[in-house]
């Protein structure tokens, strides 16, 4: 299988960010090379929030040992997530420009997140780093509806428009999370060179943060091993029913029901 650098947020309690995004990449057989961009002693909504932000010129630094060690050309894939601030953005983004120099054809998922439900939880300039910096270098890209919107620099985007709307990102593969909500089902779409496929999966009631995370992990593990688009879409949805299902009014992501290869 293979290996994967990931930069996101991780947290000590709770499964979100890194600790969604790395067990979903493990159950599917990949080495993940994770790097905190941010450190939390649980979960927002779960505790107190006690957040500890990695420095950016310390993210740099880390980035440059992994590099001086040589190991960009052994990366097939990297992960971005939650940035705490446009500086740690650049410091990501002039990494990833080395590794695809190193490795090319290296897979790069960017899971921009930056808010939800009409608002931004990172800074304005947060937000603009990851759309100018990080997006060009994406192969792949998994925004939920309100982060299509942002980035696109639409109105709000209907689900009738979200094809449409995603081809403007032009990432090769975008998978846009909730992007119709009904109260039994949730929507998910998928932007390929082939066309747009949407599936809809059952809405669970009282789910805790990280579902997106743990999406977006498994998408990237199953392309990683070889499937198509299609099929690694199709079976990282019914992966994640699994874990909702097993998750509702619990107040972590049951993590212990993911599957692994195969479904």
């Amino acid at each position: 299988m293979g290996r994967v650098l990931a930069i996101s947020s991780h947290v000590a309690r709770g499964h979100v960010g890194l600790a969604a995004t790395v067990p979903a990449l493990q159950s599917l057989g990949h080495e993940v090379w994770a790097l905190p961009s941010v450190i939390l002693a649980s979960r927002p909504g779960l505790g107190r929030l006690v957040t500890y932000a990695l420095p950016a010129a310390d993210l740099a630094h880390l980035l440059a040992g992994l590099e001086a060690d040589g190991c960009w050309a052994q990366l097939d894939g990297v992960f971005t997530g939650y940035f705490p601030s446009p500086q740690s953005v650049s410091a990501a983004a002039a990494a990833i420009g080395r590794v695809r120099l190193a490795k090319p054809g290296v897979t790069v998922c960017v899971d921009p997140i930056l808010g939800d439900e009409g608002r931004l939880y990172v800074s304005a300039d947060t937000a603009a780093a990851i759309r100018d910096e990080l997006l060009p270098l994406a192969t792949l890209t998994t925004p939920n509806l309100f982060e299509l919107a942002w980035l696109t620099g639409s109105a709000p985007v209907s689900s009738k428009d979200v094809p449409a709307a995603a081809r403007r990102l032009a990432v090769p593969t975008v998978a846009v999370t909730s992007a119709e909500l009904t109260p039994a089902e949730v929507a998910t779409v998928l932007l390929t060179p082939n066309g747009a496929q949407r599936r809809t999966t059952p809405r669970r009631a009282a789910i805790a943060n990280g579902a997106g995370d743990l999406f977006a992990g498994l998408l990237l593990g199953r392309l990683l091993t070889g499937e198509a688009a299609e099929d690694a879409f199709a079976n990282s949805l019914d992966a994640l029913d699994i874990v909702l299902a097993a998750s509702e009014h619990r107040p972590t992501l049951q993590l212990a029901a993911l599957p692994t290869l195969p479904l």
